[in-house]
């Protein structure tokens, strides 16, 4: 396999959804109980909770599943998991109880495992939709390796699809569309790339000095200053501008990503 060839998604076999409902009575209960004081702390749940979930859904997979070994031990690698339950989230035949049960689990692990991107788009009075979570994911086009952020409901498959979409924009040959990506509120899934980073892009400027004066109107501001001065007899040597304040008030109104080198600016 070279480097540009796509890795295949991996193959499950058929869930089990008897044996799932089946272990979902019998946990059900111990789970509500940790889904309603998570609720209630306004927090993720805990792992007992996390385990029995994984445990219930384990059933559906199969005892060798990462699933089932997360509930028997509570070990088990982010991908693996990720995609053996966003198998069962997808299929027509799951319940919205048992897409609930993902919900909860797969934003547990995204946080055990500090894979968000630091910004939610939910209610965290309500409970968590996987969709709404973004997370940090690397992929590689050409010979550039980046983290793009795309909802916790895309699986490896989703993500490949992404993969080959960025190397028909040519991403690594483009630092202002990858310094657009690298941002953690934008959502690399989210409609047409290119649309959404054209309507955002403002800028790009060699320091945070250059992005100051270009964001800002400080020549305006300074002049401002000399004619109130002027108007009122008084004379000012020189204006020396506060950059980091200033940067503060540019940072309020657009985003600064450095990436090579160089500032981008995006409206927020």
């Amino acid at each position: 396999m070279t480097e540009h060839q796509v890795r295949p998604a991996p193959e499950h076999p058929a869930a089990d959804w008897r044996r799932l409902d089946v272990a979902y009575n019998r946990y059900g209960d111990r789970i509500a109980e940790g889904i309603t004081n998570a609720l209630a702390q306004h927090t993720e749940i805990d792992d007992t909770t996390a385990r029995c979930i994984a445990h219930v859904l384990g059933r559906g997979r199969g005892r060798q599943s990462a699933l089932a070994e997360f509930g028997r031990t509570g070990e088990g690698g982010y991908e693996s998991l990720r995609d053996e339950y966003l198998d069962l989230y997808t299929d027509e035949r799951a319940s919205a109880a048992t897409k609930e049960l993902i919900d909860w689990l797969g934003t547990y692990l995204v946080q055990r495992d500090n894979h968000g991107s630091g910004r939610r788009f939910m209610n965290a009075h309500l409970p968590p939709k996987l969709e709404q979570l973004l997370v940090r994911t690397g992929v590689e086009v050409g010979d550039w390796y980046l983290t793009v952020h795309v909802p916790a409901s895309c699986d490896r498959k989703v993500i490949d699809e992404l993969v080959r979409t960025l190397h028909e924009l040519h991403l690594d040959k483009d630092p202002a569309l990858q310094a657009f990506l690298s941002l953690p509120d934008v959502n690399a899934m989210n409609g047409d790339i290119m649309e959404s980073f054209h309507e955002n892009y403002v800028g790009t400027y060699a320091t945070t000095e250059d992005a100051v004066h270009g964001l800002l109107e400080i020549d305006e501001w300074e002049k401002d200053v000399n004619e109130f001065a002027a108007d009122r007899g008084l004379l000012i040597d020189g204006i020396t501008p506060d950059y980091e304040a200033l940067l503060d008030r540019v940072r309020e109104a657009y985003d600064l990503a450095e990436h090579e080198g160089a500032f981008y600016a995006f409206y927020r």
